[in-house]
């Protein structure tokens, strides 16, 4: 549904959706901005603007009231949250493993999508308050510019859920009656300052009315009020769930609290005054805040002449556009480089590495920009030390963040030296694409700018140093960043399934007799060349374990698939079954326990990788076949020689202590708040109750593959190579038990040939061949 026509829609019904019993007690009026012709609601009865920056500016800029800072201001106010009956929990991390369409959590509400919002699952308290990390990449260019805008921002979520279960408990008067308290009370806004905007929300299928609260040009934050979703034949139905979804940015609260010229100097108030004083950057203090109280309206997204804008605040301010705009342009590039580097930070502690691909492809771009600048202004930064003061303030706020400090340093002299030798390796190109626009009188394009930084890493910022140095003035997009940013969303294939409406869950004899190899079961429907039974043994391809092979009444299944909670066996004669046949099935079990191995084998690596390299490793991919397996690690170098050996020796010393494998049940809210995070190594995992296999004192992840029961009957761990998949990722090749042995032995015997060949004993075949290849040159340069 088009959002412009569900406002229209729910303006239409406002007494339905927005004329609430709270508001009006307190004597709350309805009107409409006389400037951006929207619905508010005020105490004042002379207003005629609504509270929206666009339409007032940064009104609050040079005002203070209770000048709470960054880490307080949320202590404040977590303070009533609870006192009023919320538990707080602790943030879910920020790569939002949980979700099968989504690389970074991007609001609180992710947190609890889809399981808790459709009844799945119990939320972890009801009601709740988060402090969530949030990153988004859609408002890059506007970091830095407009005072308010982050990459990576804590969003202060409320949230309660109304079910059957529950009733209508709290709704949308209790939820505005908090969000009043806590802005006057806590916050200290002036409550005939207060706006209550009328909006509409809508996301993932579901939609409802919002309300936001303004006060003098900011928005602190926006109530949503999920009730919504749209059915198949288009008509309006109300959701089993009704969610009150409040988002409000802690930097914004902060920054209202101080009246601060922009969000930054609160944010970053434990290192922002140094660096200043260290880059000799002085700005008069009277025009910067002029300039600030306008500075909403700089919205890069939302202004379609955003030069225009620029020219038009410098007329007001009384002076000269560039002169304005040189002096804040090093100020910016610094206010973004705090911002870039604090969502790498939080990026890097839940498991992401900056790459070419996926999610990481927008935090190389926002380190990228970060070098840019710290090039184009001579910064001269040490952006370890800077993620190390952001780590070190926030510690007290979020502990998880000291996770990765011990390694963040490589990977960032890692991405600095790729950033560099790409710039070196495209300068030539871009000097001819610089030096053809001259000779034509032609411009530089967006669409050839966007291709010099997707083909050859070369920002924007570069563009411009050469381009300047060669004569060549280039009017780059003010959005370009927003433009390469990729979109948040992952993408799904869909797959071709089969009618299986009315058919009950197959019963998975796999995970109630690991350790058979023949069932009985009777066949339930026949699709083509698809067998469906009411129970098996074949465990289905997934979670990167490949199916079981074996035969049904001796005839060979050669595909066995999982959908909804149906097995599907393919078949090669499936004329021969008919529904309510009883059968009798076989898997070949020696390649079944070669995968039980391999799969807790992929299990000891990632544990030994992480206690190796550190705490960065994430799984990224797995695939677990009959003679060998392998598995993707985010590492942001490569694997050296020296360390692939201390992971094989690890893992065969976990091997060798012979670990309890146990596996167990808990309801996915239990598991999460019991393991944390790490259970989602293998990425989206469906269904309310989740299996966990662990593996004792060592390991735990949710995982549906099929395992031995101590680490023992793995018998032997033989890495058989490494490669690099893609920027950020290592994949490990790898064989156990017979398989390793037979590996090592075919070395073996290849060394013994080649001591054959140059007939030396095999311990002096390195000294050997080094002699005979020192022989060869010399002997080559004679003749």
């Amino acid at each position: 549904m088009d959002k412009n026509a569900l406002r229209e829609q729910f303006s239409k019904d406002w007494r339905k959706h927005y004329e609430l019993e709270f508001l009006k007690k307190k004597g709350f009026q309805r009107k409409q901005c006389v400037s951006c012709k929207n619905f508010f609601w005020t105490l004042d009865p002379d207003r005629r603007k609504c509270a929206d920056a666009k339409c007032m500016g940064y009104e609050f800029i040079g005002k203070t009231t209770t000048k709470l800072d960054y880490i307080e201001c949320w202590q404040e106010i977590e303070k009533y949250f609870k006192k009023t009956g919320h538990t707080s929990i602790k943030r879910f991390p920020t790569i939002a493993r949980w979700r099968d369409d989504l690389y970074f959590t991007n609001a609180s509400i992710i947190d609890f999508q889809p399981y808790v919002v459709n009844g799945e699952t119990e939320p972890p308290a009801n009601p709740l308050i988060v402090p969530q990390a949030c990153i988004r990449f859609g408002d890059i260019s506007n970091v830095g510019v407009t005072g308010a805008h982050y990459s990576s921002f804590i969003m202060l979520g409320q949230h309660a859920f109304n079910s059957k279960k529950t009733g209508t408990f709290y709704w949308k008067n209790e939820a505005i009656e908090h969000d009043y308290n806590y802005v006057k009370k806590i916050i200290g806004a002036n409550e005939k300052d207060l706006c209550f905007h009328e909006e509409v929300w809508q996301g993932g299928g579901s939609f409802g009315p919002s309300i936001e609260y303004h006060v003098n040009g900011i928005e602190l934050g926006n109530c949503v009020f999920m009730q919504f979703k749209e059915s198949e034949n288009g008509k309006t139905e109300e959701l089993p769930i009704k969610a009150i979804d409040m988002g409000a940015g802690l930097e914004r609260l902060a920054w209202f609290t101080n009246g601060s010229p922009t969000s930054y100097e609160i944010t970053f108030s434990y290192i922002l005054p140094k660096l200043k004083k260290d880059l000799g950057i002085s700005i008069d203090k009277e025009l910067f805040e002029k300039f600030s109280k306008m500075a909403g309206s700089l919205d890069i997204e939302e202004v379609k002449d955003l030069r225009h804008q620029k020219h038009e605040i410098a007329k007001k301010l009384n002076i000269r556009e560039e002169d304005l705009f040189h002096q804040l342009e090093k100020l910016q590039a610094l206010y973004a480089i705090l911002d870039h580097t604090k969502t790498i930070l939080y990026a890097f502690s839940d498991g992401m590495l900056p790459s070419n691909s996926g999610g990481g492809y927008n935090l190389r771009m926002i380190l990228r920009r970060a070098f840019a600048f710290n090039k184009e202004f001579d910064f001269n930064l040490d952006f370890y030390k800077i993620i190390q003061s952001h780590a070190n303030y926030l510690n007290e706020f979020d502990d998880t963040l000291q996770n990765g400090l011990d390694t963040i340093g490589e990977l960032i002299s890692e991405e600095k030296n790729k950033h560099e030798n790409s710039v070196e390796n495209a300068r030539k190109k871009l000097i001819t694409v610089i030096d053809k626009a001259k000779r034509e009188h032609s411009e530089i394009g967006e669409k050839e700018l966007v291709r010099l930084y997707e083909s050859d890493g070369i920002t924007i910022e570069t563009v411009k140093e050469i381009a300047t140095k060669h004569g060549l003035r280039i009017n780059f997009p003010e959005n370009f960043y927003a433009i390469i940013a990729k979109a948040n969303e992952k993408t799904k294939e869909k797959k071709k399934l089969l009618e299986l409406e009315g058919i009950k869950p197959t019963r998975t004899l796999y995970y109630e007799m690991p350790n058979e190899s023949k069932f009985t079961a009777k066949v339930v429907k026949v699709i083509g060349d698809n067998v469906i039974l009411d129970q098996t043994l074949f465990y289905p391809e997934g979670g990167g374990q490949v199916f079981d092979q074996g035969a049904i009444d001796g005839i060979e299944v050669i595909n066995v698939q999982k959908q909804s909670n149906i097995i599907i066996h393919e078949v090669k004669d499936a004329k021969k079954f008919k529904p309510g046949k009883k059968i009798e099935g076989e898997i070949n079990w020696q390649r079944r326990h070669n995968l039980m191995r391999h799969h807790t084998a992929t299990h000891l690596l990632n544990a030994s990788c992480r206690e190796l390299l550190g705490n960065h490793v994430w799984q990224a991919g797995a695939l677990k076949e009959e003679d060998k397996a392998h598995l993707d690690i985010t590492h942001f170098k490569k694997l050296s020689a020296e360390e692939i050996k201390k992971i094989e020796i690890l893992v065969n010393k976990r091997i060798q202590e012979n670990l309890e494998v146990e596996v167990e049940s808990l309801e996915r809210g239990k598991a999460e708040q019991k393991f944390g995070f790490r259970i989602y190594q293998g990425g989206f995992v469906p269904g309310k109750v989740l299996r966990l296999i662990k593996v004792k004192g060592l390991d735990v992840q949710a995982c549906g593959g099929t395992h031995v029961s101590t680490t023992g009957e793995i018998g032997a761990f033989k890495i058989l190579r490494r490669e690099n998949v893609r920027d950020g990722v290592e994949r490990i090749t790898f064989s156990v038990g017979i398989s390793a042995i037979e590996f090592t032995q075919s070395s073996e015997e290849k060394l013994r040939n080649v001591a054959s060949v140059l007939n030396v004993q095999e311990q002096k075949i390195v000294e050997s061949a080094s002699k005979f290849l020192a022989e060869w040159k010399e002997q080559r340069t004679t003749i």
